[in-house]
């Protein structure tokens, strides 16, 4: 087997290419096959949390299987793009260069700062539009203007403010006219094989917690109860608004924790096998153009999968998902290029060292050919404050 190379992402990105590059990895509990893993939550209809359990046909089987989600295709992408965030964070490498929206909140301790592949929309997230740029609004200010501005005809003031959007995706949903929407180029996911194919596979059960001090704690005086929470600077209104009204020592973290039987909560899954992907679509990316020529075009082209393909080497060095979901590699990952009219070719496992070259050999081309220069450059904005005034601890997300 060969390792992938710079031609291979060259020939991907001009038309009539390979359509596609994948990985696959096999896992296991870390504890072994008789562990229990925590698959991803998700709040149902009725506001409970629930796995998500589907059947798909598995290589080998000839009947279809009962399968657990346990990363999604948007988390995986989070996930990857952390390798980005890490590397701008330390200054290492090509990653660490690349151009960024970074929006900039004032808080009582000095300043937050976030990027924009840190938000949930990237470039068109909330925080960036409704901030302000040297003194007027972002949506406003002409680089950001032309960056909303861009069609899938000529990304390339986008792509020279914020690459992140243009290489995992975006869509400036909230306007109200001309939604850029540029697809995801990277697909990937992680679930698993259950062990119980029949009845309902989730194990219920929770631990308890022993407080030193007291078992139980409950307040009776109003004084002590606006007392202890008045020192307490760090609880949310909601959580000092409750304690003050029952006195329950529970709702502000002191007492013991009991044991509990109740049904509802949920500790993970026991699983056969569990597999990881990930889809790199050539395909996609050719549907991108900038400005720049044939030639130009696709060196950007094969810049934006070198980015891809260095963010995941990154995530699979430090494989975390979540706490309770451990799990360890049982081989080899495969990694597989498809060619056109059937033919697959099987390439050596894709490491950080091999795509850092890879990468750093795409960006003198882009350079070279397109002009993209990255010098860690950062549109910085002014967080709006009336946003971090209203902004609440509280989680809202779906899945966890």
């Amino acid at each position: 087997m060969r390792a992938l190379t710079i031609e291979d992402l060259n020939a991907a990105a001009h038309v009539g290419g390979a359509s596609s590059l994948v990985m696959r990895q096999e896992l296991e509990p870390a504890s072994g096959p008789d562990g229990v893993i925590a698959p991803a939550k998700y709040v149902d209809s009725n506001g409970n949390a629930t796995y998500i359990i589907e059947k798909r046909y598995m290589e080998g089987e000839e009947n279809p299987a009962k399968v657990v989600l346990i990363d999604s295709k948007t988390s995986f992408a989070n996930r990857a793009e952390a390798t980005t965030t890490e590397a701008m964070r330390n200054g290492e490498g090509i990653l660490s260069k690349m151009p960024h929206i970074a929006v900039e909140y004032d808080v009582d301790d000095g300043k937050n700062v976030f990027y924009d592949n840190q938000l949930p929309h990237r470039g068109f997230d909330g925080h960036i539009r409704v901030s302000s740029y040297e003194g007027e609004s972002t949506s406003k200010a002409e680089p950001y203007a032309n960056a909303r501005n861009s069609t899938l005809e000529n990304l390339l003031p986008l792509f020279d403010l914020s690459p992140e959007t243009v290489i995992f995706g975006g869509w400036d949903s909230t306007r109200s006219k001309n939604q850029l929407r540029i697809p995801s180029i990277l697909v990937g996911e992680t679930y698993a094989v259950l062990a119980e194919q029949n009845e309902d596979p989730a194990i219920h059960r929770a631990g308890g917690r022993v407080d030193p001090v007291g078992a139980s704690i409950n307040v009776d005086s109003k004084n002590d109860r606006v007392k202890i929470v008045g020192d307490s600077v760090d609880l949310s209104d909601k959580t000092k608004a409750s304690f003050e009204k029952t006195g329950k020592g529970s709702t502000i973290g002191l007492g013991a924790i009991p044991s509990s039987a109740k049904k509802d909560l949920l500790d993970g899954v026991s699983v056969r096998k569990v597999i990881s992907t990930r889809v790199v679509s050539f395909a996609t990316v050719r549907t991108f153009h900038f400005g720049k020529g044939a030639e130009g075009d696709a060196a950007i082209r094969a810049l934006i999968i070198a980015v891809l393909l260095r963010d995941i080497a990154g995530y699979d060095a430090n494989p975390f998902i979540r706490a309770n979901c451990f799990l360890s590699e049982t081989g080899k990952p495969t990694v597989v290029l498809n060619k056109r009219y059937g033919e697959k070719e099987e390439l050596e496992p894709l490491t950080v060292d091999l795509t850092e070259k890879l990468l750093e050999t795409a960006y003198a081309q882009a350079h070279e050919k397109a002009g993209i220069t990255w010098e860690g450059q950062e549109f910085l904005v002014q967080g709006n404050p009336a946003v971090l005034a209203n902004s609440s601890a509280e989680d809202d997300a779906k899945e966890n």
